[in-house]
């Protein structure tokens, strides 16, 4: 039996002024990682954001998205 992946890419390069349901805040990436594992979704992509919103590969902005979404 072979096993299917299935991953969610949660706000990809996507700005809320495109869309008002992409995910920023570590606390909304977090709720949007809960809703596609309820989905089915065993793998998630995020790009976390700074304060402004912009795509940060920050250790500390990029630390404050990941726990969120363990916890």
């Amino acid at each position: 039996m072979s096993r299917i992946t299935l991953k969610a890419c949660l706000n990809g390069g996507r700005r809320p002024s495109e869309h008002p349901a992409v995910p920023v805040t570590p606390l909304e990436l977090a709720e949007a990682a809960r809703e596609a594992l309820g989905a089915g979704v065993t793998a998630v992509h995020m790009h976390p954001r700074d304060e402004a919103g912009r795509e940060s590969l920050s250790a500390v902005h990029i630390g404050a998205a990941v726990r969120a979404v363990r916890d």
